[in-house]
């Protein structure tokens, strides 16, 4: 059987053959999971990285330059992918560590416990004047956690979007904060 060399497999996919993209990363496909595992120490965190390097292959396959190695080129999204992936596990390791202390400094004094109980509720409360896209935004970067990459995929809308989302949920939820408990507005940062 006659096998299409790498730039045949290139244009065939940019063509619509989304078949040749198979064909095109076959040979590669056990190295760069190699390469992430070793990089996450974690064989389905380098499936997730495979997975989404994959994605951006497949994505940002017409900007290719020819005479490059496409070897190379591959092997750089996957890397970029695992340095983009460990971030965002370092960030969400810090969020939970800071959460953690959080916790322990508010155990130790019942006061501040309470007071931060306090002004959980009365967010809370202030979230009913936001729309669900505002609300979810907000609930899935502040309180849970997500990046706005990650939150713009779990709800199917742009970085852009979740951004502007974002501020706009902030801007509600301080006005109606400030509007019901005008004394506690020094105290809350949103």
């Amino acid at each position: 059987m006659w096998m299409k060399n790498e730039d045949e497999l290139v244009e065939a996919v940019l063509g619509g053959d989304h078949g040749s993209f198979e064909l095109l990363l076959r040979p590669y496909r056990k190295g760069l999971l190699n390469m992430a595992y070793r990089m996450t120490g974690n064989l389905e965190e380098a499936r997730e990285v495979c997975q989404e390097a994959l994605i951006r292959i497949f994505r940002y396959l017409d900007k290719f330059k020819k005479e490059k190695s496409f070897k190379n080129w591959i092997y750089k999204i996957a890397v970029n992918t695992s340095y983009d992936f460990l971030r965002r596990k370092k960030k969400q390791a810090d969020i939970v560590e800071h959460q953690k202390r959080l916790e322990m400094s508010t155990v130790a004094d019942p006061e501040k416990q309470l007071l931060n109980k306090e002004i959980k509720v009365k967010i809370e409360s202030c979230l009913q004047s936001l729309s669900p896209k505002e609300k979810a935004v907000f609930l899935l970067r502040d309180e849970e956690g997500f990046s706005i990459e990650e939150t713009s995929k779990i709800l199917g809308c742009s970085s852009l979007s979740v951004r502007t989302h974002l501020s706009r949920a902030r801007q509600k939820i301080r006005a109606q904060f400030e509007k019901l408990y005008p004394m506690d507005k020094r105290e809350v940062k949103i």
